[in-house]
């Protein structure tokens, strides 16, 4: 990965991560990490913003399930934003345009979020 993981919270109670360049084998250890992190806290309501990500891996598709089946788990979710187009369709051809939130950006995965009380 080119660049570094970016951790907020635009809104009380969601958190947003926010990844950059490339999410390979190694980088998506670094998201994992970023997103256990916030899980372990039972922050579980977690926008992964996509703006300055150029490439995902398998890996980094692993990340994103776990993250996924733990927030609900603990009564949350998931929502991605800005996804680019490359890596929106790795997301397609995974399948995991039927699992997750797409939203154009994180302001709107925000307000989807709490819409839905996730």
């Amino acid at each position: 990965m080119n660049g570094m993981i970016v951790v907020s919270s635009p809104q009380q109670d969601i958190w947003a991560v926010a990844p950059q360049g490339r999410i390979d084998s190694a980088a998506a250890r670094s998201v994992e990490d970023a997103l256990n992190g916030l899980l372990d806290e039972g922050r579980s309501r977690i926008i992964v913003d996509f703006a300055d990500v150029s490439y995902m891996a398998s890996a980094g598709l692993r990340v994103l399930i776990l993250s996924l089946r733990r927030a609900r788990k603990l009564g949350g979710d998931v929502h991605l934003a800005a996804v680019t187009p490359e890596v929106r369709e790795v997301l397609n051809m995974a399948g995991l345009n039927t699992l997750f939130t797409f939203q154009p950006s994180v302001g709107a995965a925000v307000r989807s979020l709490q819409s839905h009380g996730a």
